[in-house]
């Protein structure tokens, strides 16, 4: 082989896997795998799963952040979680009001306060992201941003097609 030929192939990307995969029969959607692409999936799901892990059930972070965070440190995210939680509630409150003007309000109109709605509430989720991991000591963020990646390859999600750059948002 000629040093062009191989320097050609050595310059071509290599074969990535694709963005999105599209389910078998139904081009309108597509899916967000993070198995396969965990860069794909958006930060505001995963800090609100988060979020939602840590204030519900038993109350409790990943024995990795327990290890390294101070009481006063696990105190804090606690009431952290908490408030996104009631946050949350709320957004669906807003989400549920605006989704009743439907008929009242052309589609298109309901549709982009929804989105606006939506775009607003995830914006909330990453500042709280942001508030507690400057909260934490190093050890226990970076612990905590660790066990947040770690949740992307379990997750898999449905998007219509046309709604992928919105279902992004705000990143």
């Amino acid at each position: 082989m000629s040093p062009l030929v191989l320097a050609v192939l050595l310059l071509q990307p290599a074969a990535q896997k694709p963005a999105v995969a599209i389910p078998p029969g139904d081009s309108a959607m597509v899916v967000v795998d993070g198995a396969a692409r965990p860069d794909l999936v958006p930060e505001w799901s995963v800090w609100g799963y988060v979020f939602r892990v840590v204030s519900g059930g038993p109350r409790q972070l990943p024995s990795s952040v327990v290890e390294l965070a101070s009481a006063a440190e696990l105190e804090f995210v606690l009431r952290e979680a908490d408030a996104v939680r009631k946050a949350d509630a709320a957004c669906e409150s807003r989400l549920a009001r605006a989704f009743t003007r439907l008929g009242q309000d052309p589609p298109a109109m309901v549709d982009d306060r929804l989105h606006e709605i939506n775009v607003g509430c995830r914006r909330d989720t990453l500042r709280a992201r942001d508030a507690v991991l400057a909260g934490l000591n190093p050890a226990a963020a970076s612990a905590l941003r660790a066990f947040a990646e770690s949740t992307k390859t379990g997750t898999s999600i449905s998007v219509p097609r046309k709604k992928l750059p919105r279902f992004l948002e705000p990143e």
